[in-house]
């Protein structure tokens, strides 16, 4: 990039007030938290702080944005987005376009200095709503912000994406920077530790700062953990940084989207490890806990429109897949609503403009662990009985296994859940799902298998 920041600036602030004026709450929400980085030819890099965000923005508000470029000065500008910036939030931006509704905005979040790193919401115990779901991860994770190294060390929190790990994760971090300020506490992304280890191996560099980076601290926080898998050079270093830290009574914490045990291709010594201390599964909220959640982004984040309780109720109903999607339903709701300037828009209007996300819903909202047990039984021959008994023949142990493993790749519930659908533990239903995983990953008759269940099962 030319870095002509200025006019890339110039650009973004003729854009700004057209965004607001087409919804308030999609340009507080979004809008206003992009930086204007370049300007090449007739295209304006924008800076967003992920992938998630990059990709939301893309999808629900591209046309927005491009019209909003569209005879800025008589040019026709197009957009780039670019990951990896964090959210610089200005308050004077709100206010000047608040101000001066179709002028030039005066200030707006300036990029070009911006080191790319990863954008820390503001995530606390406050804003986390407790359930049954993740109601154990919660009180243990106040407690290691209340008393970092000497309970719970490590802590490992896993779970499938966007229940909530990463907002516990900060939200000690925030909790021990706000008691403790005088330790030194780093918090990471596991792609970011090995980001900087290949620019390490690249450039030929020292170890040394490296390790310092990962090892000079009071309390390491990592989120992602799961991605160390087949990295067989960084876990050694990682198992050597780990060992150092606990035995020092450093406190660490970890997130995955699986249990140790689950994770393949991992060293058994650091597997072991991350098991020693405390291991808590975050599932999805039940209805009541996502309603809250919704009236209470709702309360912080709308201002010109009233999203009635109704509505707030049907998200709640239909979206319980994880809190990824349902904030993005709601965000979308929100603008659909206030753009339409509709005094009659409708929960039929809503299921329209959601349609393709509740269709996503349901595909795998009515795969039942009694649905998985009947077909997995009808391919090998067995019966249902046979795969919830207590015999271990091989004829039987396997499809059993196949079947739990199954419902931990295609149902939303707990271990502990599935285990009791098979009257066994929720240590059977890892340990299970463990040897299923890494048979498949050596036998294609066995992926196969488990790939044709998979398909009958979604279709």
């Amino acid at each position: 990039m030319s870095l002509e920041n200025g006019t890339a600036l110039s650009v973004w602030e003729k854009a700004l007030p057209r965004l607001q004026a087409r919804s308030e709450s999609v340009f507080r929400q979004y809008f206003v938290c992009m930086q204007a980085l370049d300007l090449t030819e007739n295209v304006l890099h924008l800076g967003v702080p992920d992938d998630f965000f990059r990709s939301f923005v893309e999808d629900n508000y591209g046309d927005l944005l491009s019209e909003a470029l569209l005879d800025v000065d008589g040019v026709d500008y197009r957009f780039e987005m670019h990951e990896g910036y964090p959210i610089v939030k200005s308050v004077e931006v709100v206010d000047a376009c608040s101000k001066n509704a179709g002028e030039p905005v005066k200030q707006v979040p300036a990029a070009v200095k911006a080191v790319p790193r990863r954008n820390v919401h503001s995530y606390s115990f406050g804003n986390f709503v407790v359930g049954p779901s993740n109601r154990e991860a919660f009180a243990v994770a106040k407690a290691v912000a209340m008393e970092p190294g000497n309970v719970y060390n490590p802590f490992f929190i896993y779970g499938t994406n966007g229940v909530g790990k990463t907002h516990l994760l900060q939200s000690i971090a925030a909790e021990i920077r706000n008691l403790r300020p005088e330790l030194v506490v780093r918090s990471v992304t596991c792609d970011e530790i090995l980001n900087d280890f290949y620019e390490l191996l690249l450039n030929k560099r020292s170890f040394a700062d490296f390790r310092a980076n990962l090892r000079d601290v009071d309390v390491l926080l990592i989120d992602d953990i799961h991605r160390l898998s087949k990295k067989t050079q960084m876990q050694e270093e990682f198992f050597n940084i780990f060992n150092l830290l606990y035995r020092q009574d450093k406190q660490i914490v970890l997130t995955s989207d699986r249990h140790p045990c689950e994770i393949a291709d991992l060293d058994k010594r650091l597997s072991s490890r991350f098991e020693q201390g405390m291991t808590c599964e975050v599932g999805m909220l039940e209805f009541e806990e996502r309603l809250v959640t919704l009236r209470m982004w709702r309360d912080n984040s709308l201002n010109r429109i009233t999203l009635p309780d109704e509505f707030l109720e049907f998200l709640a109903g239909n979206i319980s897949s994880n809190v990824r999607r349902l904030k993005g339903c709601f965000l979308r709701l929100s603008a659909a609503l206030e753009m339409s300037g509709r005094d009659d828009f409708s929960i039929a209007d809503a299921e329209e403009l959601l349609h393709a996300q509740l269709a996503e819903e349901n595909s795998s909202k009515d795969i039942r662990p009694e649905s998985i047990q009947q077909i997995v039984a009808r391919h090998f021959g067995v019966s249902v009985p046979d795969i919830i008994g207590s015999r271990r023949t091989r004829q039987i142990a396997e499809p059993r296994m196949i079947a739990m493993y199954l419902c931990r790749e295609l149902t939303r519930l707990s271990s502990n859940e599935i285990g009791s659908a098979f009257g066994r533990t929720h240590a059977n239903v890892l340990h299970a799902a463990k040897i299923i995983s890494d048979r498949c990953d050596v036998d294609e008759d066995m992926r196969r298998s488990v790939n044709q269940l998979k398909h009958q099962l979604q279709h």
